[in-house]
C-alpha cells in the first residue's frame, strides 16, 4: 500500500523562500517602502499557490487510490502510461501496484484501445471484452488517470453480483471491438472478438478487406465497400450500420456496429473503430413482429367489427373496410373527418364525443352502446374505446372498436318483453292489456313499424280490431269489422288463405284494390299479415305489421312476427280458458243461466243496491209443471230440451237487467230490480203465457207442450237477505201449484191463470 502524501516540510518551505528574500533585499534600497513590500510578497504568493495546487492534486490522487483499495468491486487505477497506481482486493490476482496493465491479461490491441481516450468504447461503456476479461470505464475526476472495473472468467463473486450479470449478458450479446486500418486495408480485433462475431479460429487477429467483404451478404457488400473507400461521405450513415456476415456454419449473422473515426496528422481518416454486436435474434424478432403486424392488419381489414383510430382532436386517422356496411360515405371520405361530421343522428354523435372526452380525461378504456337507424333498419353497436400511448407514456390516439350487437340485444330485449307478456297472462291481466303489450313488444324490435291484432268472430266470416294503439285513430275505426275473403286486404286474405300474406306496396297490390281510397289518408303503404292459430290449429285471427313506405320484410322480422303470434295465441287461449272456468263456476252448464251460487251472490248485491237507493225489488220462483212425466214419456233428452227452451223463454221475456238462474232440476228463480208487485205479476204472466203457447217437437209421442207455475214476492223494508224473499216467493209458488198449476200467485192474494 502506498503511504498517504505528507504536507511540505518546514525546511522545504524555508529553502523555497530564500531566493525571494535575497531578491527583496537587493530591491529594497531602490524602491519606496510599499513597493518594496509588494515586490517581496508577490513571488512568495505565486510559489505558495503552486505548492498548494500540487499538494491538493496529490491529496485527491491519494484519496482516489485509497477508495480503489477499499472498494468491494474489482477496480483498477492506472496512469496515462498504463502503470497501475492502485488495485482493489477483488482485482485479478495477476495485477500488482506499480506494474503494467498487461499483467491483468490485456492484449497489446486492448492496451492501445484502453489508453486511447478518443475510442468509442469510453463513450459506450465497454473498452475490452473477450473470453477472459471484461473492462468497463468509470467516470474519473482526475484527468490523465484511467479508472476501470474489470471482470475475469475466474473471478469469484457472491451470487447475484452485478458484474456477473453483466458478464452473462455481454457473453450472450456477443460483443466485439474491431479496428479497420484504411492504410493497411486490414480488419484487426482480438481473437476472442473475431471468434465470437465471425466464428473464425481462436488465434485469428487480422483480416484483409477483401476477405472481410467476401464474408458479407451480397446486398450489404456494396454499402460497406463504400464506407471503406469513402469514409468521409459515410460518417453519418455508418453510426448505426446493420449488415449480414456469413458464419462458417453456413448461416447468416446480423451485426450492428457503432463506429468512431480517427484522423491522422493530415486530418485524413485513417482508422475506423467499430463496436460490433450480433443482433440476429433481434432482427428475427423484428421480422416476426413485421409478419405479425401484417397478419394483424389483415385481421383488422377483414374484421366484421368497425375498427377506427382517432387523434386527440377526434379526427379519423384510420378506419377499416367494414364501415362500408353501415355508412353511405366511402372509407376515404371518413379519413380526416371529425366525430361531429359522422353521418349519425345528433344524439349518437354527442354520445360518442362525450365518451371520448371521458377517456381523454381519465386515460381509461370506455365501453358503451349506440343505437342508430341506418338504411331503414335499426342497428345497435357495442363501442369500446382504448387509449393508445406513445413511448413517453403520453396519450397519442384513441382506438375505437364498434361491434354490431343488434341481434343479441334485440333477442335479450325480446326475451325480457316476452317474459313480461307471459307474466301478464299468468297474472290474469285483462286480455286487452296483454295484446297491447305484444304490439308494443313487436314495435320495439322494428324500425318505424306499427302492429295490429285482429280477432275472428264465432262465425268465422269477419275480423275485428283487438289491439293496435300505434295505428291512426281513423284507421282503427275502419278495422272494427273487416270481412274475410280472397281479396280482403292483408288480414282478411291471410285468414282466408290460412297463410302468410306479404304486401310490399299497398298502392300496387290487387288485395287492397277495394280499400285503397280508404287507407290513402293514413300514410300506410306496406302491410304483411300472419294468421294466428291455437294449439289445436283453430284459426283465431291475424297479426299485421304496417309500414309508412313500401317495404319488404327481413327474414328476422318475419320470425319475430311468428313468435308474436304464438304469444297472442297463448293469451287468447288463456283468456278463453279463464272464461270457461268462470262459466263453469257461475253458470248452469245446460242453460247458461246463473247457477244457484252465482244467483244468490248477484241477488245479494242487487238487494244492497236497492236498499241504498230505496228502490223496490221483486222475486219470481218458477217450477215446470209435471216435469217428471215429461221425462218418463219423452225421455231425459227431451226433458233437457224443455229446460233449455224455458231458459231461452226467460231471456226473451225478462229484461236484460233482470237476474235469472236455475236453482236445481226444473226449479228456476228471477230477481227483478226496481220492480213493484203489479209489474212483477205482469212480467210473470207474460212468461207463463209464452210457455203455455209453445209447442216443441216430441217425436213419435207427438208435439210436446208444458206449463210453468210462478210465485211472486216483493222485498220488504226490514229484509236484508235474499233467502227471506225466496222463502216467501216459494210459498207463493206452492200456492200456485195447489191452485191447479199453470198459474201465478202473489202475496196480495192475486191469482192469475
Amino acid at each position: 500500500m502506498n503511504p498517504a502524501p505528507r504536507r511540505p516540510s518546514r525546511l522545504l518551505r524555508a529553502a523555497a523562500g530564500l531566493p525571494c528574500l535575497l531578491a527583496a533585499d537587493s530591491a529594497r534600497a531602490a524602491t519606496p517602502g510599499w513597493m518594496q513590500e509588494l515586490a517581496l510578497a508577490l513571488p512568495l504568493l505565486v510559489l505558495l499557490a503552486a505548492l498548494g495546487c500540487l499538494w491538493l492534486a496529490r491529496r485527491r490522487r491519494a484519496a482516489l487510490c485509497r477508495h480503489v483499495r477499499q472498494s468491494p468491486q474489482a477496480l483498477l487505477l492506472a496512469d496515462a502510461g498504463g502503470r497501475l497506481l492502485a488495485i482493489s482486493p477483488h482485482a485479478p490476482a495477476s495485477a500488482r501496484e506499480g506494474g503494467p496493465l498487461s499483467d491483468c491479461g490485456f492484449s497489446a490491441h486492448d492496451l492501445t484501445l484502453l489508453l486511447d481516450p478518443a475510442h468509442p468504447g469510453h463513450r459506450d461503456g465497454l473498452l475490452a471484452a473477450h473470453a477472459e476479461l471484461l473492462a468497463f470505464p468509470l467516470p474519473c475526476a482526475m484527468p490523465g488517470l484511467l479508472l476501470l472495473r474489470v471482470q475475469t472468467q475466474h473471478a469469484g463473486h457472491a451470487p447475484g453480483d452485478e458484474l456477473a450479470s453483466w458478464r452473462l449478458a455481454l457473453q450472450e450479446a456477443r460483443l466485439g471491438l474491431l479496428e479497420f486500418d484504411l492504410d493497411a486495408r486490414t480488419v484487426q480485433g482480438s481473437p476472442q472478438a473475431l471468434h465470437a462475431l465471425l466464428g473464425l479460429p481462436a488465434d485469428a487477429e487480422r483480416l484483409a478487406f477483401s476477405h472481410w467483404l467476401e464474408l458479407l451478404h451480397p446486398e450489404d457488400r456494396s454499402l460497406f465497400s463504400a464506407l471503406l473507400k469513402h469514409p468521409e461521405q459515410r460518417q453519418e450513415s455508418a453510426s448505426g450500420m446493420e449488415f449480414r456476415v456469413r458464419h462458417p456454419h453456413g448461416h447468416w449473422e446480423w451485426l450492428e456496429q457503432r463506429t468512431q473515426f480517427r484522423k491522422d496528422e493530415q486530418g485524413r481518416i485513417s482508422h475506423i473503430h467499430a463496436l460490433c454486436q450480433i443482433v440476429t435474434a433481434r432482427k428475427s424478432a423484428e421480422a416476426a413482429m413485421l409478419r405479425r403486424e401484417q397478419e394483424f392488419r389483415t385481421l383488422v381489414e377483414n374484421s366484421e367489427d368497425v375498427i377506427a383510430r382517432y387523434d386527440l382532436e377526434l379526427r379519423c386517422q384510420f378506419i377499416n373496410r367494414s364501415v362500408g356496411r353501415y355508412s353511405a360515405l366511402t372509407r376515404e371520405e371518413h379519413l380526416g373527418r371529425g366525430v361531429h361530421d359522422k353521418d349519425w343522428p345528433d344524439s349518437a354523435r354527442a354520445n360518442f364525443a362525450e365518451e371520448c372526452a371521458k377517456l381523454l380525461t381519465s386515460g381509461e378504456a370506455r365501453r358503451f352502446e349506440l343505437e342508430l337507424n341506418l338504411a331503414a333498419r335499426r342497428v345497435i353497436f357495442e363501442v369500446r374505446l382504448f387509449p393508445e400511448f406513445d413511448l413517453s407514456g403520453g396519450l397519442r390516439s384513441i382506438l375505437a372498436v364498434e361491434r354490431e350487437i343488434t341481434h343479441s340485444r334485440q333477442s335479450e330485449r325480446l326475451l325480457a318483453e316476452e317474459n313480461a307478456v307471459m307474466e301478464m297472462i299468468a297474472g290474469n291481466t285483462p286480455l286487452q292489456d296483454a295484446l297491447n303489450q305484444v304490439c308494443r313488444m313487436m314495435e320495439s324490435q322494428l324500425n318505424r313499424g306499427a302492429c295490429s291484432i285482429m280477432l275472428l268472430n264465432a262465425a268465422g266470416d269477419t275480423l275485428r280490431l283487438a289491439a293496435g294503439q300505434s295505428l291512426p285513430p281513423g284507421y282503427r275505426q275502419l278495422l272494427e269489422q273487416v270481412p274475410v275473403g280472397p281479396e280482403a286486404g292483408s288480414c282478411g286474405t291471410a285468414v282466408h288463405r290460412k297463410s302468410l300474406v306479404i304486401v310490399e306496396d299497398i298502392a300496387l297490390s290487387p288485395l287492397w284494390a277495394g280499400y285503397r281510397e280508404q287507407i290513402a289518408p293514413f300514410g300506410l303503404q306496406a302491410c304483411w299479415s300472419t294468421p294466428i292459430f291455437s294449439s289445436d290449429r283453430r284459426l283465431l285471427g291475424a297479426f299485421a305489421i304496417y309500414h309508412p313506405e313500401p317495404h319488404q320484410p327481413e327474414p328476422e322480422e318475419l320470425q319475430l312476427a311468428q313468435r308474436s303470434t304464438h304469444l297472442i295465441a297463448i293469451a287468447l287461449q288463456r283468456d278463453a280458458h279463464e272464461k270457461k272456468l268462470y262459466q263453469l263456476a257461475t253458470l248452469d252448464e245446460l242453460t247458461s243461466l246463473c247457477n244457484r251460487r252465482q244467483f244468490i251472490a248477484l241477488a245479494g248485491r242487487e238487494i244492497e243496491r236497492n236498499r241504498r237507493y230505496q228502490l223496490s225489488l221483486a222475486v219470481l220462483m218458477m217450477d215446470l209443471d209435471h216435469f217428471k212425466s215429461i221425462n218418463d214419456r219423452h225421455g231425459h233428452a227431451k226433458g233437457d230440451e224443455v229446460i233449455v227452451h224455458f231458459a231461452q223463454s226467460c231471456r226473451n221475456v225478462l229484461r236484460s237487467t233482470d237476474i235469472c238462474g236455475r236453482l236445481g232440476g226444473e226449479e228456476f228463480a228471477a230477481v227483478l230490480p226496481d220492480t213493484k208487485m203489479e209489474d212483477a205479476l205482469l212480467a210473470a204472466e207474460r212468461l207463463r203465457r209464452a210457455v203455455a203457447e209453445a209447442r216443441l217437437p216430441g217425436g213419435e209421442a207427438g208435439p210436446l207442450q208444458y206449463t210453468v207455475s210462478i210465485g211472486v214476492a216483493v222485498l220488504r223494508a226490514d229484509e236484508s237477505d235474499i233467502d227471506e224473499v225466496l222463502i216467501r216467493a216459494d210459498r207463493q209458488l206452492y200456492q200456485a201449484k195447489h191452485s191447479g198449476r199453470n198459474c201465478i200467485s202473489g202475496e196480495e192474494l192475486l191469482l192469475l191463470r
